[in-house]
């Protein structure tokens, strides 16, 4: 089964895979009329990293997500060009399963990358976008995001041709759109290994398109969970905190 996100975000490689979640899951007010300068930088990866601690360890409950929101939002206050928040932003969403928010802030991170904007993070908002509008039932939008993601992975791959992750997700984009028979004859044509064609089409073989919204609405269920346990364990100790 293709690598998951995991519920809380522990580190800056595992944050840059695509979130494929158990299947591997507003534009702001304009732009500011100015660059941030250094101070909201430093502030706005300050916020972003305490959030990040926020959901980091095996005890992370809906509270921990409810906290790491506002620093989230906090953080692209401080600098609304700071991409890496949005990232975090969306998984948080999905944590909290707000899948219109999340579609939201992937939308606007696309627009502050730009169209010729290069950093690689564009094809995971495409992605998560795209798994959203199937979850709605949108096939017609499902469509539209997947197929950008699509072509900015084909793009990558020029770059980098043996890059594993990006010929992963390339395979797990044309199962969605053009079906697992497409995404198999691409496998067997990639000039790799045996060991890598056979992780290849393992992690396909898992592949459900109907599982993302499945899966992030139990993960969400099982942090609701998680808080509820911990409240009765140490009522004294579980500051309650307002939904946003």
């Amino acid at each position: 089964m293709p690598r998951a996100v995991e519920v809380h975000l522990n580190d800056r490689e595992k944050m840059k895979r695509i979130v494929w979640c158990g299947i591997l899951p507003l534009i702001l007010w304009g732009l500011v009329a100015c660059a941030p300068g250094k101070s909201d930088r430093e502030e706005s990866a300050r916020l972003y990293a305490e959030a990040v601690s926020r959901l980091d360890g095996d005890g992370v409950t809906i509270a921990d997500c409810l906290a790491a929101q506002e620093l989230l939002e906090q953080a692209i206050e401080a600098d609304d060009e700071n991409i890496d928040v949005y990232f975090g932003k969306v998984l948080n969403e999905l944590n909290l399963w707000r899948p219109d928010s999340a579609y939201q802030t992937a939308t606007t991170a696309i627009e502050k990358i730009g169209p010729d904007g290069q950093n690689r993070l564009k094809a995971y908002f495409y992605t998560v976008k795209g798994f959203i509008s199937y979850d709605r039932g949108d096939e017609a939008d499902a469509r539209v995001q997947l197929s950008e993601a699509l072509a900015l992975y084909d793009s990558y791959l020029k770059e980098e041709p043996a890059n594993m992750d990006y010929l992963l997700n390339k395979a797990v984009l044309l199962a969605g759109l053009e079906g697992k028979e497409a995404a198999s004859s691409f496998i067997v044509g990639l000039p790799l290994n045996a060991a890598d064609k056979q992780m290849l089409n393992e992690s396909l073989a898992g592949f459900e398109a109907g599982q993302f919204g499945e899966t992030w609405r139990a993960k969400h269920e099982a942090l609701v969970a998680a808080g509820e346990s911990a409240h009765q364990e140490a009522p004294d100790t579980v500051t309650p905190i307002t939904q946003p």
